[in-house]
């Protein structure tokens, strides 16, 4: 006995010999493979969940189980990529670049990790992030907001400074669309991906951004996250990078994205206020895969006459709270 799998065992599917003719492409990372499985194991569970159960007038005719043909399918794709039989991929969507097959996968891998989280109900949000960017050098800030969105700051030292009363206080919300949400607003937003997309920009670039701006640091629960990831996985233009590490050393998954991207000059209260300026970036998402926390977000302006260096976000600690401190 063996513990070996021939090609012939995992490519056993129609047309398998045509891909395998393909030539030989590099093996796929890690966390690329861990989202494929992830999208095969949500598919069964989903076919289980569709399954009706018998009544107890209802006696089973056999106790033999037919595997879905979908179900041969996928896992049929998932062995294909694990033996680097087959490139990824490219999905044509009206015109525009769309995600390669690995990166939608490692999204829906994610969205998979994310809904089987433990839902919190905390008193607070903790948010420590290390900022390096032109504008303010480099600088580490740790913030708590509360279900009101009222924001504490505590400094290195461990000084904490209490949000200032009435207009003066900052309120903390995230961008859906024209909308800006506070936290029990974001309990109150659909957990179905299609429902939850059609609230967000239409535009692939601006729906991107604010989906990717409240996975960084909000307080999505585990079945909002999913959904999010989902919306990912839907949208054009993504490239699964690979395993990477951080600038903290800490492993991850890259994915990256190049787009016009806006900037804001100045404050805001809604998303059409402000005066905006667009550059050409290139960003890159690094991604905890066994846990879909985002670990480092970096931006970084491309083009013939830009030499500016990337902003880089690290993201050290996001999460529940029992309290200020």
């Amino acid at each position: 006995m063996t513990n070996r799998t021939d090609d012939h065992d995992l490519l056993d599917f129609p047309d398998a010999a045509e891909l395998k003719a393909a030539g030989d492409v590099a093996p796929p990372s890690a966390g690329a493979v861990d989202g494929a499985w992830a999208a095969v194991a949500r598919a069964a569970r989903e076919e289980e969940r569709a399954r009706p159960a018998p009544t107890p007038l209802t006696r089973p005719a056999s106790r033999r189980v037919r595997r879905p043909r979908r179900l041969l399918v996928a896992a049929a794709a998932v062995a294909a990529i694990a033996t680097g039989a087959v490139a990824y991929p490219v999905l044509d969507m009206g015109g525009e670049p769309a995600a390669t097959a690995s990166a939608s996968q490692f999204f829906e891998g994610m969205a998979e990790v994310a809904q089987d989280a433990p839902a919190t109900t905390p008193a607070y949000w903790k948010v420590r992030v290390e900022t390096d960017n032109q504008d303010d050098g480099k600088r580490t800030d740790t913030n708590y907001f509360d279900r009101e969105g009222r924001v504490w700051s505590v400094d290195a030292d461990g000084t904490v400074h209490e949000p200032p009363a009435g207009e003066e206080g900052k309120v903390k919300k995230w961008p859906v669309g024209k909308r800006w949400l506070t936290w029990p607003q974001l309990d109150r937003l659909p957990t179905d991906e299609k429902k939850l997309a059609a609230l967000f920009p239409r535009n692939p670039n601006s729906r991107f951004d604010q989906v990717t701006i409240m996975l960084e640091d909000s307080p999505a629960g585990p079945e909002l996250r999913a959904a999010l990831f989902r919306i990912l996985a839907d949208t054009p233009g993504m490239k699964l990078v690979g395993d990477v590490k951080d600038s903290k050393g800490r492993a991850g998954v890259a994915v990256e994205i190049t787009q016009n991207s806006w900037v804001r000059l100045g404050e805001a209260e809604t998303p059409d206020e402000g005066k905006d300026i667009t550059l050409r970036t290139k960003d890159r998402y690094v991604i905890a895969p066994d846990t879909g926390l985002l670990l480092e977000t970096t931006h970084r302006a491309i083009g013939k006459n830009t030499n500016t260096p990337a902003d880089r976000y690290t993201w050290l600690e996001v999460g529940p709270a029992d309290r200020v401190e």
